[in-house]
């Protein structure tokens, strides 16, 4: 019986240890969806590349040595490129919700898109134009590319049939012409892909906001996904016929995703609807525990903003340079973790 409880402490100490090792890694060992590399520190924001993002930029980079005609060099700067795209996108939004009010410290890189950690303010407004910041850089960087390729004299290429962009990069001479070809056409699709009206893509979010504006945040997103299930639906049967596997997967992601958000909505209706049916004292402890918890959630994010900034500044000119407050605001968030 004492071996058995032994071996079943060594198996959860085991397990605990890989959780902790693995969220050092990818920060996020609960979450699939957030495992990613820390990459880069820019503009007071952590910069990670989702281990999805380096499996697909992999398996696109082995699936194309089979390939005579694009190989090995065209999908590397493909895949770049993407990289490159992406991070502008995030950064947008991350300079529309700091522009509102808002905080945002944290980008996660995926191939089609990205996760920036953005906290705006309660509003519809400031949702809006935070959700808008990315697509908005898409937007602009649509003249640049498409002026750079008339620079080089390929502007026969500005305008392109995106069903078949093989038949355009044959007709491309050169690796230059080829890469700004290359950033002009993902520029759209990425464009294109993430104004689709489904959760989590930016179309989705934009609905999300504009319903907020005529009801409220909650029905909003029971609102949003709604549109965004019916969306990845018609998505998945538009993308069947053509064999479209790459939008067929996007269609299934944003489909599951819109809905465990309505599930997720639904389940705090019930929440609230039971607190409102609750009788006097129990409707103000109700209240008085919510209050509570958002208090807690407040305090524990300035908490933890303060520390990562000291934890920045240590990164960039040394411990000597704290001062003594900041010493003892590190102090005790270590003695709070030692202690939990």
């Amino acid at each position: 019986m004492s071996t058995d409880a032994g071996w079943t402490d060594r198996q959860r100490d085991a397990g605990s240890t890989w959780r902790a090792v693995w969220s050092r890694i990818t920060g996020d060992a609960e979450n699939p969806m957030g495992w990613g590399f820390t990459v880069a520190r820019l503009f007071g924001v952590r910069v990670r590349i989702s281990l999805w993002f380096v499996l697909y930029a992999a398996a696109q980079i082995i699936w194309s040595i089979s390939l005579d005609n694009i190989g090995v060099a065209f999908v590397a700067i493909q895949m770049a490129v993407l990289f490159g795209l992406v991070l502008l996108h995030e950064f947008g939004h991350v300079f529309a919700c700091r522009a509102v009010g808002g905080d945002a410290d944290d980008v996660l890189l995926w191939p089609l898109g990205g996760l920036a950690a953005c906290q705006t303010p309660p509003h519809w407004r400031a949702d809006l134009i935070t959700t808008l910041g990315g697509p908005l850089v898409n937007v602009a960087l649509l003249p640049v590319f498409a002026g750079a390729l008339w620079v080089i004299g390929a502007d026969e290429h500005i305008l392109f049939n995106p069903l078949t962009p093989g038949v355009t990069l044959g007709a491309l001479q050169g690796w230059g012409a080829i890469t700004l070809w290359t950033a002009h056409f993902l520029n759209i699709i990425l464009l294109a892909f993430n104004l689709l009206p489904m959760f989590p893509l930016d179309g989705g979010r934009i609905v999300h906001a504009l319903a907020w504006r005529r009801t409220d945040e909650r029905r909003g997103r029971d609102l949003a996904a709604s549109i965004g299930l019916v969306g990845a639906i018609v998505l998945a049967v538009v993308s069947l016929p053509s064999r479209e596997t790459t939008i067929l997967g996007v269609a299934i992601f944003a489909g599951l995703v819109c809905w465990f958000e309505r599930q997720r909505v639904r389940q705090e209706s019930e929440i609230i609807y039971g607190a409102m049916a609750a009788p006097g004292d129990e409707m103000r402890e109700y209240e008085a525990q919510r209050r509570a918890a958002e208090k807690q959630r407040e305090r524990e994010a300035k908490e933890q903003a303060e520390l990562d900034r000291i934890l920045a500044k240590i990164a960039a000119t040394g411990m000597d340079s704290l001062t003594r407050t900041e010493r003892r605001t590190l102090e005790q968030a270590t003695e709070r973790r030692r202690g939990g």
